[in-house]
């Protein structure tokens, strides 16, 4: 009897011992050398030779959704988890962003309003908390390097930055909001250009370029690549461009990318564009509640093996709303629920169907037939009040309420 106890308890220590891998991340694979334990209500499923990743475990429920105007009483389910609460005026990060310890940005450090490229230079510097408000449109003549715990903030509708755009790099906790960014032409032709970076929301901004030029004339609006993680973007207003959001930059990066990438897009509105919203390689994606408008090769690109969860978006003459097997050696997976196709619907290639039919955040997905007029109406920057206050917080609210499933959208 003391030899069965002892054996349990062995077993029971060594699977605390192991650090367990949260929901959705990477637990085996070729080469893989970190733990295998997935934490309580997940398992670790082989999705190829090279990964593996946590998923829940089937019947188990972990999270909980709402779904506005279309969740009727006999849906709700006194046992599911709380969820987070959100509305058009609330300043709360929602998605991946809001992990890994929360994005806070400058919250609680020194107010800085900058007018010109050199005060904003050396506003952005260093790792201390600092929220630097941005008055007017500043003419950059390069990328300005952003540190960690900043909040970057347009002081009003008409704040921004031209001629070049960010760079986020080996840095973490970053807050980008009520800014508007066009004719990127720095170092990286992005305006936004994350790379080795954790806890990014990029929130009610605008980006723009021209479609006067070649497409590579410009590279991307929001790229995140270099292992990034922790991402959030919303409520972004993204027209008139070719190459959108690029989320992982190439087919042969997977050592570095894989297990890495997790990032949401939600309430977004893109318009005339070619492509890229996102293109998604290796990582992890929630694209839920966007709208996607005269896009003219790809909307939704999920590759190399990326997972992603693509729900309640509206495509209108969006060509490719979804697809798994464009432009690289390897399909992606994805899991579709709830979308709007218009006339494009038979455009779509889902090749291969996903497992990420949830997600490890509390969320609020609106109706998809509510959303066109939602998004155009709120997306860009001035259109919320509360988001560009100087402390952003997290708001959850103990709720219960059941999850039917949605999903789908990808881009290249």
């Amino acid at each position: 009897m003391k030899t069965i106890l002892s054996i349990i308890l062995l077993q029971i220590v060594n699977v605390l011992s192991q650090n367990c891998n949260p929901p959705f991340y990477q637990c085996g694979g070729e080469g893989w050398k970190g733990s295998n334990c997935c934490v309580e209500g997940y398992e670790c499923k082989k999705i190829n030779n090279w990964y593996s990743e946590c998923v829940e475990i089937e019947n188990n429920v972990s999270n909980a959704v709402v779904y506005h105007n279309s969740v009727n009483n006999s849906e709700i389910n006194e046992n599911t988890k709380q969820i987070m609460k959100y509305s058009d005026t609330s300043s709360s990060v929602i998605g991946f962003a809001s992990m890994n310890g929360g994005t806070t940005g400058g919250q609680g450090g020194q107010t800085i309003t900058v007018s010109n490229q050199s005060e904003l230079e050396v506003a952005v510097k260093g790792d201390n908390a600092k929220i630097v408000k941005i008055n007017g449109i500043i003419k950059l003549s390069a990328e300005v390097s952003i540190g960690s715990n900043t909040s970057l903030i347009g002081a009003n509708a008409n704040s921004g930055l031209t001629g070049a755009g960010i760079s986020i790099k080996n840095v973490k906790n970053v807050i980008v909001q009520n800014l508007k960014f066009n004719s990127c032409l720095g170092s990286s032709k992005d305006c936004i250009n994350a790379q080795k970076s954790t806890n990014i929301w990029v929130d009610h901004c605008e980006f723009y370029n021209d479609r006067n030029n070649g497409k590579d004339y410009y590279d991307g609006l929001i790229d995140f690549t270099h292992a990034c993680d922790y991402i959030t973007v919303s409520w972004c207003f993204l027209h008139d461009h070719y190459k959108a959001s690029l989320v992982g930059h190439s087919d042969s990066n997977g050592s570095e990318d894989t297990g890495k990438l997790h990032i949401t897009y939600h309430h977004n509105y893109f318009k005339n564009i070619g492509s890229r919203l996102p293109s998604l390689r290796f990582g992890t994606g929630h694209v839920f509640n966007n709208v996607y408008e005269n896009i003219d090769s790809s909307s939704v690109n999920v590759r190399m093996g990326a997972q992603a969860l693509v729900e309640s978006n509206i495509f209108k003459n969006a060509k490719r709303p979804i697809s798994t097997d464009l432009s690289s050696k390897e399909e992606g997976l994805v899991v579709e629920r709830n979308n709007d196709f218009g006339t494009t619907a038979n455009t779509n290639s889902i090749t291969k169907k996903g497992n990420l039919s949830t997600v490890p955040y509390q969320y609020s997905a609106d109706n998809v037939k509510n959303i066109y007029n939602t998004v155009t109406s709120g997306a860009g920057v001035g259109n919320n009040n509360s988001s560009v206050n100087s402390e952003p917080v997290n708001e959850q609210v103990n709720e219960q309420v059941n999850e039917p499933s949605m999903n789908q959208s990808m881009n290249q």
